[in-house]
């Protein structure tokens, strides 16, 4: 086993709730390999945040396996950093009961998770800040704004954890020692939470928790929505159309790109704001290739944006191509091995710095 002596530590999760795709791959779990030589990494397979919104029972354990699969085909390995599921290591559980004595109302009711899973849209948020002393002030009887009744409508259908869940997450990151946590910035919110956590902690009852730093993830990190560029891709989208996932056949990929939403005109550069969907594609092409935006700008001057999603087309039929084959060589009986192995190898850990914190509000 590689030696991890004076090594940062790293820790990471990636959630069991739904099909992963090349969004997750190239924004997280491609760039976690290439950290396991310079940091201790600690991956986790989060499955008590994925419950923080419903789930099926036999397609949470299946997806349990799919997610250390896709660590291991991507080629996160268990000879160096440490893998494992969760709820297998009970100190999860414990250490975010104990910081949510710490963590206030206000805290969450900034962070974004459960309004975006909610429902509850940025406007939604910003009536909630104007008018909340006003409904929290009003009499019985009071007539309160409907906009304000369909924001606590929305809020009153998620959840306690969806709600809670940056708490976990931040029990997550401070049991390991965590030095570094890497993430894409729509994640900093959570890291910065986590951070105030425990110099909270550690100023009430002492020095207990290292104060992790924030390491910003390449700009794959942001892969959009094919349908909708100015979206983040993600899992929960409710059309399928709006990610290539990672077990999608390559000729199924092909034509999501070919569908993709670009603009109007034809000119192939790289321009977030008024050209958002071929900056997603050319962002994806580069990532995949390895060629550079200028060098692809260049390639596809004077062409259509027909020959250029082509391009990114035959771009992810070979990405694919080459990763599902890694990826149906891996036995599931394997996975559960490695799983268990690395909860027997983070527990002692987590277990180290929860006797810590036991023992400093005095439960121990």
């Amino acid at each position: 086993m590689v030696s991890k002596i004076n090594k940062p530590r790293i820790f990471s999760g990636v959630q069991p709730s739904g099909n992963l795709h090349i969004g997750n791959y190239l924004g997280a779990i491609i760039q976690f390999v290439a950290l396991q030589d310079e940091y201790d990494c600690v991956f986790c397979v989060v499955d008590l945040h994925a419950i923080t919104v419903p789930q099926d029972p036999d397609s949470l354990r299946k997806r349990i396996i799919e997610v250390a699969r896709f660590f291991l085909a991507a080629g996160i390995d268990p000879a160096k950093s440490i893998i494992f599921q969760q709820s297998d290591v009970s100190a999860h559980a414990e250490l975010s009961w104990i910081l949510n004595t710490v963590a206030r109302m206000s805290d969450l009711n900034k962070m974004t998770q459960f309004k975006d899973k909610a429902g509850i849209s940025e406007d939604d948020s910003k009536f909630l800040e104007r008018m909340k002393v006003k409904i929290f002030d009003s009499p019985p009887g009071a007539t309160i704004p409907k906009a304000a009744k369909n924001f606590y409508e929305k809020a009153s259908n998620v959840s306690v954890g969806l709600f809670d869940y940056p708490v976990l997450m931040a029990a997550d990151i401070l049991l390991y020692d965590t030095e570094v946590v890497p993430v894409g910035d729509d994640q900093l919110q959570h890291v910065e939470l986590t951070r105030d956590l425990a110099k909270r902690f550690n100023h009430q009852f002492g020095e207990v928790f290292k104060i992790p730093e924030v390491k910003i993830l390449k700009s794959g990190a942001r892969i959009m929505a094919l349908d909708d560029p100015t979206k983040k891709m993600s899992k929960s989208a409710e059309s399928e159309n709006s990610r290539i996932e990672l077990l999608d056949s390559p000729e199924k990929a092909a034509k999501k790109i070919m569908r993709a939403t670009t603009d109007s005109d034809s000119i192939v550069k790289l321009d977030y704001k008024n050209k958002p969907g071929i900056s997603n594609l050319l962002t994806i092409h580069s990532l995949l290739s390895g060629k550079d935006i200028k060098e692809l700008e260049n390639e596809f001057a004077g062409k259509g944006y027909g020959d250029f999603k082509k391009a990114v087309a035959e771009e992810v039929k070979i990405f694919l191509t080459a990763f599902q084959a890694k990826y149906n060589k891996i036995d599931d009986n394997d996975v559960r091995r490695i799983l268990e192995d690395g909860a027997k190898r983070a527990e002692p850990i987590a277990k180290k710095t929860l006797q810590k914190v036991k023992e400093r509000i005095g439960i121990n």
